[in-house]
């Protein structure tokens, strides 16, 4: 980079012939007797060179691309680097909005085109920046000419993950926020019937939903994504998240169906009850965003009582399993419970033939329905509840 000691007044007792410099030389407003002044004081010539153009574009995220073409080479034209400014409200020019930048960048050749990359404040947003040269001199820096150019940096980008995985923080982001669910109970685990006995099962709850604080990222850093399965029937689901930054638990499985009276499992969304031969009665339905499921003569499972939609607004995750119906062809059919919105799965039942629960949907954190052994070898079974899933805000 160029240091240029600056002349900038004549002396006395000396003429032009007894000079080395020329007005090339002496700064531009300025007054000198040189070499090439006939010894009388001439007026300075020197300025910094000015840019042949510039140019901004998007680059990822907050981060952008400046590119600049230097200076030609030419006597009493130095030029050491550039100044970068910014501002949201018009070209800053000189004086305005926020240096960003100062230095030579990628290429100091004369006429080389040169860039650097800058991160500028926001994300979705336009940006004016101004560029001029400068010189290094023994009195400090003297600036050239300046351009103008304009940018919009690239919006917050969002990123879903439907199976465990690493993932790399491009250029250009720092902030970053995460929804995650974790992965749907499998409806109740029948643990007798046949003959004459019937148990029945309700169903599994949705994996637990929600999204984190803001952290901060950082270019090139891996986060650990982990997305839950779905819980086998009788067993909760597996946790989602960001390894040791943001986690859901899996929604949990009803009790095992011991008795007659097997109530609904918990989680985002509670699974619901299944029906009772006493009361002949369909089977409870399963909770959605974040709500219990239906009570039945057991109780229905609990929800995590706050919404599971994504981003609090967005897509309906973690729907409860339904519970089962009895469905006990003398006494009248009776059907199992609808599964909750949200993926989660139908329960079973039995209308002369057996109609088996329904697992939870994929990717949604829905619960698994339950189903029911009965009477005289009408068998429907429980199902698997469906897996989690994981969404990342880039900003």
């Amino acid at each position: 980079m160029a240091h240029v000691p600056i002349t900038l007044g004549g002396g006395s007792g000396s003429g032009s012939d007894d000079c080395t410099a020329t007005l090339d030389y002496v700064l531009e407003g300025k007054t000198a007797i040189t070499k090439d002044s006939d010894d009388e004081p001439g007026a300075g010539r020197m300025k910094v060179n000015s840019l042949l153009s510039f140019s901004v574009a998007a680059y990822s995220g907050k981060r952008v691309l400046a590119i600049w073409k230097n200076p030609k080479a030419a006597k009493g034209r130095p030029y050491s680097g550039v100044y970068i400014r910014y501002s949201t409200s018009g070209s800053p020019g000189k004086t305005g909005g926020t240096q960003i930048y100062k230095g030579a960048g990628s290429n100091t050749a004369a006429e080389g085109q040169s860039q650097v990359y800058i991160d500028l404040p926001a994300a979705n947003t336009k940006y004016y920046l101004s560029i001029y040269p400068y010189v290094t001199t023994s009195l400090g820096d003297i600036t050239g000419a300046e351009l103008n150019a304009e940018v919009t940096t690239e919006g917050t980008l969002n990123k879903t993950f439907a199976s465990s995985q690493s993932f790399t923080i491009p250029e250009g982001y720092t902030k970053a926020k995460c929804f995650a669910v974790g992965g749907g109970a499998g409806g109740g685990k029948l643990s007798g019937g046949g003959g004459s006995v019937n148990y029945y099962a309700g169903g599994g709850g949705g994996g637990y939903a929600g999204t984190s604080s803001e952290f901060a990222v950082s270019a090139g850093q891996i986060l650990a994504i982990i997305v839950g399965a779905g819980g086998a029937v009788g067993t909760a689901g597996g946790t989602s998240g960001i390894a040791d930054i943001f986690t859901k638990a899996g929604g949990n499985p009803p009790s095992s169906a011991t008795t007659t009276l097997p109530g609904g499992g918990s989680g985002g969304s509670g699974g619901g009850a299944a029906g009772y031969s006493g009361s002949g009665s369909n089977g409870g339905n399963g909770g959605s965003n974040g709500g219990n499921g239906t009570t039945v003569y057991a109780g229905g499972g609990s929800g995590q009582g706050s919404t599971t939609k994504a981003w609090g607004n967005g897509t309906l995750y973690a729907g409860g399993g339904g519970g089962s119906g009895i469905g006990i062809i003398e006494n009248g059919t009776s059907y199992g419970g609808s599964g909750g919105s949200g993926g989660g799965g139908n329960g079973g039942h039995r209308d002369g033939t057996s109609q088996s629960a329904t697992s939870g949907g994929a990717n949604t954190g829905g619960g698994g329905g339950g189903g029911r052994n009965s009477n005289y070898g009408k068998t429907c079974f429980s199902a698997a509840g469906g897996s989690g899933i994981v969404l990342l805000q880039l900003y």
